[in-house]
């Protein structure tokens, strides 16, 4: 076992990323989330009697620390561009970049609607 290697005592829980990276960054921190449109049906007496769920998808988070080589390619990610989270081709619905005197750090959400392939 390599210096500073986890062991797990006790019981087994999910440690890591788990696939949810972007790129080389040095990850932080990640997150996945159900996506969905809902339609609440009302009746007469204004309850709900229906509910029409449409456009499953899945919306992924993610922060890192950029390494020098990837600011540029941050820098040029755009609303709308494919990046890739998890092996999975999505679309991108927001980046920001913050930059101290220490690291710079990228935060990406992107979207990818069950219906929808993006290349």
């Amino acid at each position: 076992m390599a210096a500073g290697d986890m062991v797990q005592k006790g019981t087994t829980v999910v440690v890591g990323f788990n696939g949810l990276t972007y790129g080389t960054c040095i990850m932080l921190t990640a997150s996945q989330e159900a996506t969905g449109e809902e339609k609440v049906i009302k009746g007469s007496n204004n309850a709900t009697v229906t509910i029409l769920e449409s456009d499953p998808g899945e919306q992924y988070t993610v922060e890192g620390i950029l390494l020098s080589a990837d600011l540029t390619a941050a820098r040029s990610l755009k609303k709308g561009d494919t990046v890739s989270i998890n092996s999975v081709n999505c679309r991108c619905v927001s980046r920001s970049i913050g930059v101290g005197t220490e690291e710079a750090k990228v935060t990406i959400t992107a979207i990818k609607e069950a219906s929808m392939t993006y290349t």
